[in-house]
Order: structure tokens, then C-alpha cells, then sequence
């Protein structure tokens, strides 16, 4: 039996993680609503799903998106049709998140931070220098890890997690401001997305955490209200506050996941080949993006390094390291589950 969201008690939760409408549930040609469908929908059926995000077109997660929509419609051989929204079905994670849940959108391509109210074991994504690469995070996302968090993520009631795909590694990017070393961040001012795990780390770091919105964050920095933010160059580049920094730190401090959700109702309906099909189709998607953003994000930060950026590449990581252990102690405390989460990732590097 699936639990209950306690919604009053994670709203303010969601809503932190809130990055930035169409309602029904997915339909099979000439019949109903595949979420009311009271057997699952036979095998051979076609049928259109709809797949939401957040972010523009072209941006990572349309990306995995567009990729999961081509896969789906190859392996049916057009019997199921794919429809992605970029950014203009759902006003934020948290709405497309619930519009799932309530069986009003059949797939979110969205971020852990949407979720960490339903699971607040996918908060462990945000510890500092937890992956050290992409073959390490894939490992991890494939093997028990990544198992872990998608079966507590589809105890959920109406939500069932087909896959993980990626928000990115972040960097450090700054306005007249140059890292180069752990001891650069004492004193700078850092836009931070607020959550205990991101806060601390810049504490941690001796800089000044200071709460923004995403939207805010051009204007932030335009303004020196921030000194500097934490992000991939891509989405920097999409947001366009890329051209108000003049400073990219590449040094990957941590990494973003994303899940790739689906109404259990919808879900539920579907026959057992569909489900696989849908299932496959998003790991892979999934996999995809993930080589598709470490590739494109490095050839961004390429780019603005040509038109002048200093790039820095930072080579006292254990220094890094050292400062920011803290962080663990203060959340091992709090979620004691996680130390053992942290341990599945450490394993899938050897």
C-alpha cells in the first residue's frame, strides 16, 4: 500500500525546491483515460504519453526528454507516441511533481530537490565530492543506490520512479571574483539553493551562503548582491546570467541528480510489455543525458574560456575535501541512513 504524503509538513520543503498545464491522463486512441482503465491496457494498443519539464528547449532535460520520446516511438514502432512540454505545461517541479501524482500528467523528467519532501533521503545527492566521476555515478545510479532511493521514491503514493537522468555537475562560476583554491572562498558571497546540505557546505567553505531564487540570480549578480552561484555553464548559458560572470571554477564539488517520474495509476494501467518498454526507454534516455551534459557542459565552458573567462581547474581537492568533512558528521546525525547510502556509492567506484 502505498504511503501518504504528509503535505502540510513537506510543502515548505517542495517549495524550496522549486526550479522555475494541461490536465487528464494519457489516452489510448477511441478509449478512456489510460489511468481509469479498470485491467491495463492490452498489448498492441497505441497510445500518446505526455512528458513534462520545467526547463526551455534545448536545455539538458529536454535533451533526455526528446531522447526517451524517440526510443519509445522507435521500440513501438509508432504504436505509442511521445509529447514533450518544455517549460510550458508546469510552472515549477513541485506542480509537475503533483500533477503526476494525481494521475493529471503521465511523466516528469524533474530534479531530486522536487522530491526531497517525499524522500529526504535524496538529499544525500548534495553532499560535497560525493562522485568523482561519471562512470562512478552511473555505477551507482544502476546498481543498489540507485535501487534503493527508486523504491522509496515509489512507496509513494501515485508516484512511481522509472529512472534517474542528470541536473548536472556543479561548478563555481563568479563576477570579478577567482577561485583557485579553498581558501579563495573565505568571505565570498555565494547563492546557494537553501537546503541544510548546500548551506553548510558553504559555511563549511568559509564563504556567506545568501538565499536567491533562480530567477534572481542574473540580477544577483549583475548587482553584487552574490559574489558568486553554483551550476553547470549550460544552464548558466540558458539562464543567460553566463554573460554577467566573468569567473568558472570547474571542480565539480557536487553533483545533481534528476528522476524520471511516472503516475502510478497510468502506470499501473498499462500492459506488462508497455511498462517494460516505458521503463527501458527511460533508463536508457536517462543514460544518455548523462553523457550528452558532461560532454556538451565541458565544450561550454570551452567556449566562454575563448571569449576571455578565466577558467580555473583547481588542483587542491583533498584541501576541499578536508573542510567540507563537517558537513557529513552534521547530516550522518541527522539521517543516519545516509552513511550507509554512502557506502553504496563508495563501492560502486572500486
Amino acid at each position: 500500500m502505498k504511503k501518504r504524503r504528509l503535505l502540510g509538513g513537506m510543502l515548505a520543503v517542495l517549495m524550496v525546491a522549486a526550479m522555475t498545464g494541461c490536465s487528464g491522463g494519457g489516452t489510448s486512441e477511441g478509449n478512456a483515460a489510460a489511468g481509469d482503465s479498470a485491467g491495463g491496457e492490452a498489448a498492441g494498443e497505441s497510445m500518446t504519453i505526455r512528458v513534462a519539464h520545467v526547463c526551455g528547449t534545448g536545455a539538458p532535460y529536454d535533451y533526455g526528454a526528446n531522447e526517451f520520446k524517440r526510443l519509445v516511438e522507435e521500440r513501438s514502432e509508432g504504436r505509442i507516441k511521445v509529447e514533450v512540454y518544455a517549460g510550458d505545461m508546469t510552472s515549477d517541479e513541485v506542480e509537475c511533481v503533483e500533477m503526476v501524482q494525481n494521475n493529471n500528467l503521465e511523466i516528469g523528467w524533474v530534479g531530486t530537490g522536487a522530491l526531497g519532501g517525499f524522500v529526504p533521503n535524496l538529499g544525500v545527492f548534495e553532499l560535497p565530492f560525493l562522485f568523482e566521476s561519471e562512470e562512478q555515478v552511473n555505477k551507482a545510479l544502476e546498481g543498489e543506490f540507485g535501487n534503493t532511493l527508486l523504491e522509496e521514491l515509489s512507496a509513494v503514493e501515485g508516484i512511481t520512479g522509472l529512472g534517474f537522468h542528470e541536473d548536472g555537475w556543479r561548478n563555481i562560476l563568479t563576477k570579478d571574483v577567482t577561485i583557485n583554491s579553498v581558501d579563495d572562498m573565505a568571505g565570498v558571497r555565494m547563492r546557494t539553493m537553501q537546503n541544510e546540505v548546500c548551506v553548510s557546505i558553504y559555511e563549511a567553505l568559509g564563504a556567506t551562503p545568501i538565499s536567491l531564487s533562480s530567477g534572481e540570480q542574473f540580477t544577483g549578480l549583475q548587482n553584487g548582491v552574490v559574489d558568486g552561484t553554483d551550476n553547470s555553464a549550460l544552464y548558466a548559458a540558458a539562464d543567460g546570467y553566463i554573460e554577467v560572470i566573468n569567473n568558472i571554477c570547474d571542480i565539480h564539488h557536487f553533483y545533481s541528480s534528476g528522476i524520471i517520474v511516472a503516475s502510478t495509476a497510468w502506470y499501473e494501467s498499462l500492459s506488462a510489455e508497455d511498462q517494460e518498454l516505458v521503463k527501458t526507454a527511460a533508463v536508457d534516455a536517462g543514460e544518455a543525458q548523462r553523457a550528452w551534459f558532461l560532454e556538451n557542459d565541458e565544450a561550454k565552458i570551452a567556449e566562454y574560456e575563448a571569449k576571455g573567462y578565466t577558467v580555473t581547474r583547481p588542483t587542491d581537492i583533498d584541501a576541499w575535501k578536508e573542510k567540507v568533512a563537517p558537513v557529513y558528521e552534521k547530516m550522518y546525525a541527522r539521517y543516519p541512513e545516509w552513511e550507509e547510502l554512502v557506502e553504496m556509492v563508495k563501492a560502486a567506484a572500486e
